[in-house]
């Protein structure tokens, strides 16, 4: 059984309640008056998109040299942190590197002894990117290792 959306009258429209009535007006043509409202809106959207488009096509010369003035600013800018970046990613190879290179001279060593000495010697170039690693424990016994002359706190052959 198949429903017809016919005309209705005004009469059943005001015995429907209002779910049935908007079901109803949902699939009917709206009234003239409606369709000239929806025609004017329609008309000030489509003037509204064609004033919009002459806006961007002709646009004011000292506009688009602020936006050039400001668009090669921002790539300076850019290209001044990229170079630093680099310089310091640089800088911290290069002190790794140096570190690296100390750290095989050390362990290198003949004996611990000398291993130390040479340790200290070079503590100026490891202070730079680290602090004290030493607790007072370890500190004295580096300290009774250097004083041993004769080598008897840690024989080594």
């Amino acid at each position: 059984m198949e429903k017809k959306w016919g005309n209705k009258k005004s009469v059943d429209l005001k015995k429907m309640c209002p779910q049935q009535k908007a079901r109803y007006l949902a699939y009917a043509e709206p009234s003239k008056e409606v369709q000239a409202w929806i025609a004017a809106s329609n008309q000030r959207i489509l003037s509204r998109l064609a004033h919009e488009r002459k806006k961007t096509c002709v646009k004011n010369p000292t506009q688009d040299q602020n936006t050039k003035v400001n668009h090669d600013t921002l790539i300076g800018q850019l290209k001044a942190a990229e170079a630093r970046n680099r310089i310091r990613q640089m800088r911290l190879q290069y002190h790794n590197l140096k570190m690296q290179e100390i750290n095989l001279m050390i362990s290198s060593q003949a004996s611990v002894q000398s291993a130390v000495r040479l340790q200290l010697l070079l503590a100026t170039e490891k202070q730079r990117n680290n602090a004290d690693c030493l607790d007072q424990l370890q500190r004295r016994r580096v300290e009774e290792i250097l004083d041993d002359e004769k080598g008897l706190t840690i024989i080594r052959r």
